[in-house]
């Protein structure tokens, strides 16, 4: 890591840092108590909106000139919370264009496609994400018909697999961009999405208390 980035975070004694939760970013600012250089250790104050992402990851991110950079959390408690150096973001989930949320037992939505049928890890009004153990004839670049099952409702729509991923032996995440999507189709989805933010948020609130 650059010591120009960390003398820089110094200076401003206070960073904008964003968890997720349920894939929902969570920005909260982060008062910095001191700099353990040896150790490439940050410590800083702790704040309450953290503790409910926190029990999902300990990654943390915040952006600077345009780059996306991680810290990792070792250890926290009421008052404090000790991180790593910054180190760039693998995954920079702060350029997304669109929020994407992770769907929940009591609210599911099913994908259909290509003869294969599946509840839906997650869902942004652009793309939806599938774990698969049987991906079929399934392939990344290609465009299919999709079937949508949304709070008792089915819509059709075309998507394209934009990555196949073995995340162990025999699981896959499958990526699927929209491609063909009615206005309609969209603000059902925005709604969904809308709704969801409003439960991790309500959650985070009583959590935080």
């Amino acid at each position: 890591m650059e010591p120009s980035l960390i003398h820089k975070i110094l200076e401003k004694k206070e960073l904008e840092v964003y968890a997720f939760y349920d894939e929902i970013p969570i920005r909260v600012k982060l008062e910095l108590h001191d700099v353990d250089f040896d150790k490439q250790q940050m410590i800083w104050s702790f704040n309450e909106k953290l503790k409910l992402p926190l029990t999902k990851s300990k990654e943390i991110y915040f952006q600077e000139d345009g780059t996306v950079y991680t810290l990792v959390v070792i250890i926290y408690d009421d008052k404090e919370l000790v991180t790593t150096f910054p180190t760039v973001a693998v995954e920079p989930k702060l350029k997304r264009r669109y929020i994407r949320v992770r769907t929940i037992e009591d609210d599911p939505i099913y994908v259909e496609i290509d003869g294969i049928r599946e509840k839906a890890i997650d869902i942004s009004e652009r793309g939806v994400g599938l774990i698969l153990k049987n991906i079929g004839e399934l392939k990344p670049n290609q465009e299919y018909d999709l079937k949508l099952e949304i709070r008792g409702k089915t819509y059709d729509l075309k998507g394209k697999v934009v990555y196949i991923t073995e995340v162990e032996p025999g699981t896959y995440r499958v990526g699927i961009q929209f491609t063909d999507i009615s206005s309609k189709v969209e603000d059902v989805i925005f709604k969904y999405i809308l709704d969801r933010q409003k439960e991790v948020i309500k959650k985070i609130s009583l959590f935080a208390d």
